[in-house]
């Protein structure tokens, strides 16, 4: 009797330390995976204060919900979002009050593949007219700048671009014609910069190579160097910010 007690006391105390050594097993486990995802993060929070304006990650996901979020992120490119969110008014095609099936779409078309001149990638985002017709949808600017180029280039057809206040650049392409606005002029926001065409993609005066429609970019400079983001989320914060205008 006494020999079997002794058994199932020796038995209890086995499945005792069994269980206790799972126990701390199971703790060095979760505070292992605890420390790899503390670790994780820390290491990202980092990576993104030392995100500049040339950073891929920045310029794809540009004023997207989740970079405008990241309290993490650092000064450079959170202050260059928070200039583009002050500064932009108007989104960039006013609609018709006299015809409302004059419509324009666009979808995110950054870094698309172009082969026109070699092959390259999208740069900006394609503002696609319902009615492609030249000369027909009017073109305003989203923001109050100064006129810093204008005039044709191969790629972009009839052109302009306007630097804001903050030197953010807001380029337009594409166009038909344009209004009577001369390099060094100041643009507010909302005025008007010219027609939508489908110039470009040949020597000047080139038209017919692809459907009407606008092309919209945004430029930083940083260090000299031009740098092109993403303006499709700009495109769709302001989507709901349209001018009225009559136009059939």
């Amino acid at each position: 009797m006494k020999k079997n007690r002794n058994l199932r006391n020796k038995q209890v105390y086995t499945w005792q330390v069994s269980l206790r050594l799972f126990a701390i097993l199971l703790v060095i486990a979760l505070l292992d995976a605890v420390g790899i995802s503390i670790s994780y993060t820390s290491g990202k929070h980092m990576t993104d204060r030392m995100l500049t304006l040339g950073a891929q990650q920045f310029r794809d996901k540009f004023f997207s919900e989740e970079l405008r979020q990241n309290k993490y992120l650092s000064l450079t490119c959170r202050r260059a979002m928070q200039n583009v969110e002050k500064e932009t008014l108007y989104f960039p095609i006013p609609e018709s009050d006299l015809d409302k099936s004059l419509k324009v779409s666009f979808v995110d078309t950054w870094h698309m593949e172009r082969n026109y001149g070699g092959k390259r990638v999208h740069e900006g985002t394609d503002i696609m007219a319902a009615e492609n017709k030249r000369g027909l949808y009017p073109v305003v600017s989203v923001s109050d700048g100064t006129v810093k180029n204008k005039g044709w280039l191969e790629k972009g057809g009839w052109r302009i671009g306007i630097i804001s206040d903050s030197s953010t650049y807001y380029y337009y392409a594409h166009l038909d014609s344009y209004t009577n606005l001369k390099i060094g002029d100041y643009v507010r926001a909302g005025e008007l910069l010219g027609y939508m065409g489908d110039s470009g993609y040949g020597a000047e005066g080139t038209v017919g190579q692809f459907p009407v429609h606008l092309h919209f970019g945004i430029y930083f400079y940083e260090n000299g160097k031009e740098i092109s983001v993403n303006p499709y989320e700009v495109l769709l914060f302001l989507e709901n910010k349209k001018l009225i205008y009559s136009y059939f």
